[in-house]
């Protein structure tokens, strides 16, 4: 799509809807490792691979600025800022307090229907191959346990930080699908049992896990090579 086009269509839909989506974009790129520490965003390439115009993707650009993941460069651009082991393991493990807070809150109130649906996407996972559909299961099982056992407050954290992680990670880390399904599995029965301590620690080692699986990953993509931002 042309920037002009896309610049039309900019006009008929907020702004703001685009720049989630160029942040969303880039923010799954960088944590991914597509993006390394160092690169120089091309808001060109992004404007043209989202078909929208370069305004939202510079607005999108300022708030990861602010999240520490983008280094503005007076008159050079933007770049990749330095994301270390310890940053990505941080994510997940405030991620997997949140989570595990939910998690135990859900035991007193999840329905039996809830329940079973619980099961289901467990069951559904285990059969599966398919990455896309396992990270949509995924998706669905931590939204149905943050949507039980989370006050509006906590159900809002919890979202703010999911965009802190990557995104996709089963295509991410191919091989996770094993531990993930063994440890939803015992998320379930932890709330199955009406095991508050044994929910709230099971979704937070679960969290803890994709965040050590995520930096080996990311070690074996060669992220923290040894690359300077400019400055």
């Amino acid at each position: 799509m042309s920037r002009t086009a896309a610049s039309d269509g900019d006009e008929r839909r907020p702004r703001r809807t685009y720049k989630a989506e160029a942040a969303a974009h880039l923010r799954s790129q960088i944590l991914s490792g597509a993006l390394p520490p160092g690169s120089r965003i091309d808001q060109d390439a992004v404007s043209d691979a989202l078909g929208i115009s370069k305004l939202p993707v510079r607005e999108a650009l300022i708030q990861l600025e602010s999240e520490g993941l983008i280094v503005n460069v007076a008159h050079r651009g933007a770049f990749v800022g330095l994301t270390s082991p310890e940053d990505i393991l941080d994510s997940f493990e405030v991620y997997g307090l949140a989570s595990g807070l939910a998690a135990s809150r859900a035991v007193d109130r999840i329905t039996p229907e809830q329940l079973a649906r619980l099961e289901s996407i467990c069951d559904q996972m285990d059969a599966s191959h398919d990455m896309a559909e396992l990270q949509e299961l995924n998706r669905q099982f931590h939204r149905l346990v943050s949507q039980v056992g989370g006050s509006g407050r906590l159900r809002a954290i919890l979202r703010y930080l999911t965009s802190s992680l990557p995104a996709n990670f089963y295509e991410f880390a191919p091989h996770w699908r094993e531990t993930a399904n063994r440890e939803h599995r015992e998320i379930f029965e932890a709330i199955r049992d009406r095991d508050k301590e044994r929910a709230d620690h099971a979704m937070a080692q679960h969290t803890w896990h994709g965040g050590e699986h995520a930096v080996e990953v990311l070690k074996q993509r060669g992220f923290w090579a040894s690359v300077e931002t400019p400055t």
